[in-house]
């Protein structure tokens, strides 16, 4: 399955890694490889996820107060939107397409 990220996503999580790196070395990473690993098994099965508004869809995080909002735009393409802390505002990432 094809990946397509909005282009601010990689803001997204490299501000939250760098926040993690700065409380606790390392910790960025681990958050970074949840969100690879969180993306590969949502790329499984994306219509397992209910959508939250219209088609877009969440995946939350095990470890970390994180989700990822993505939309379905194929049965072989996805579209990650965003990767949001859970204290973020809600609507935080669903005008993004």
């Amino acid at each position: 399955m094809r990946v397509e990220y909005h282009p601010e996503t990689v803001t997204d999580l490299n501000r939250a890694v760098e926040y993690y790196d700065n409380q606790l070395g390392g910790l960025g990473s681990e958050l970074r490889q949840e969100v690879y690993s969180a993306i590969d098994t949502l790329i499984e099965k994306p219509l397992h996820y209910h959508p939250v508004k219209d088609e877009i869809r969440r995946k939350f995080l095990v470890k970390f107060p994180f989700s990822i909002l993505f939309r379905v735009l194929s049965e072989d393409a996805v579209r990650i939107l965003v990767i949001r802390h859970h204290r973020q505002h809600p609507s935080l990432g669903l005008e993004r397409s």
